[in-house]
């Protein structure tokens, strides 16, 4: 699709989160000695008559260096900064500004190119590292899963060739910005998946999500609606993450279960029991911080966006995956404590055969003397 489409000011903004910890103390972190670069505070959403979002225990937001990053034969300014998330997740995001006048098919190419950036890959490590070690002290046990959620946020503030984000959307190939696809026309069909999540609240603006990016129309460079995109973005990660670490934990139990019966005296199943209680009660508060951590008020726009970004990243599906493996760790976990109990019980009535024996011994003696 050819378009006339140009913008004029507008930026991608390039988020790569990971898990660091299963807590972080965030009035620690607060109290910590900064560091160079590191200028933080609490993020905050203005108030006004579309905000309906309340987020508890607001992350922790650092400023960070800016990073080079090489890109499409050319060298970007990235802005960086961090946020930190109480359930133990940090989120980076390179903010790299648009050349102002890039044409829509070179601002594709863009995104097609930002797909298969490893210096991208490499500075989120670095960053990721440095805040990490930044935040050492209040990091309540730290994991090292490797894993990070990625996705780009486009928002535009000006542009020209249209009218309105309503004809924007009719000239501008959306689809192929948001799927990075440069080499080959979508079909209809695939571009309609794309479109017909796009979501309005005044006649400028507008926002188009999709699982691998979103397209963001504000006037006002609001970053309101990225924001809260952002922070569905660190619950996927979660949700991943546990899903992971569950499967793991399954495959760990079938294979200890598989290859070791214990015996009648050992602290085997006692173990594995104990282990996938925690288990099964440490996903469970988890799966509560993420409900709780944000609520909604009414059917407003940032409301909407997040409702929109939570079909997008799947996350009933991911919810009922992690809900069916619990409820085969709580069954293993009940299975393993029956086993327990049949053993003591078995232990208890060899004991009390032997007490008996031990009665009845001597008086045989007696008896046959």
């Amino acid at each position: 699709m050819d378009s006339d489409i140009r913008v004029l000011k507008g930026c991608a903004i390039v988020y790569r989160v990971f898990d660091v910890g299963n807590e972080i103390d965030l009035a620690a972190a607060e109290r910590l000695s900064p560091s160079d670069g590191f200028l933080s505070g609490r993020l905050r959403l203005v108030s006004d008559t579309r905000k309906s979002i309340v987020i508890r225990n607001a992350p922790l937001q650092l400023n960070l260096a800016p990073e080079e990053i090489p890109l499409a034969g050319a060298a970007y300014k990235a802005e960086v900064s961090a946020k930190i998330w109480h359930y133990g997740v940090i989120s980076i995001a390179f903010t790299l500004a648009m050349p102002e006048g890039i044409s829509w098919r070179e601002l594709v190419n863009l995104s097609a190119a930002l797909e298969v950036n490893e210096e991208i890959e490499k500075a989120a490590a670095r960053v990721r590292d440095r805040v990490a070690a930044h935040l050492a002290p209040v990091i309540i046990q730290p994991s090292n899963w490797d894993t990070a959620e990625d996705y780009v946020t486009w928002l535009v503030e000006k542009y020209e060739g249209a009218s309105s984000p309503g004809e924007f959307l009719l000239k501008a190939d959306v689809p192929a910005l948001i799927l990075a696809e440069h080499e080959h026309p979508l079909s209809e069909s695939s571009r309609d998946v794309v479109t017909q999540n796009a979501l309005q609240y005044s006649k400028n603006d507008m926002a188009v999500i999709d699982w691998n990016s979103a397209l963001l129309i504000e006037p006002a460079g609001s970053r309101e609606t990225a924001d809260v995109i952002e922070f569905c973005l660190t619950h996927l990660l979660e949700m991943r993450y546990y899903d992971a670490l569950i499967e793991e934990k399954l495959d760990l139990l079938y294979d200890n279960i598989e290859k070791r019966k214990g015996g009648i005296l050992s602290n085997f199943y006692a173990n594995l029991g104990q282990d996938s209680g925690r288990r099964y009660i440490e996903f469970s508060e988890f799966l509560g911080r993420v409900e709780n951590s944000l609520k909604t008020v009414g059917d407003f726009y940032l409301a909407t966006v997040f409702r929109a970004a939570m079909r997008e990243f799947r996350f009933a599906d991911w919810r009922q995956t992690i809900d069916r493996k619990m409820d085969t760790l709580a069954r293993i976990s009940q299975l393993l404590d029956e086993e327990i109990n049949t053993r003591r019980g078995q232990v208890m009535e060899a004991i009390v055969i032997l007490l008996i024996a031990l009665e009845i011994i001597p008086l045989a003696h007696e008896f046959w003397k």
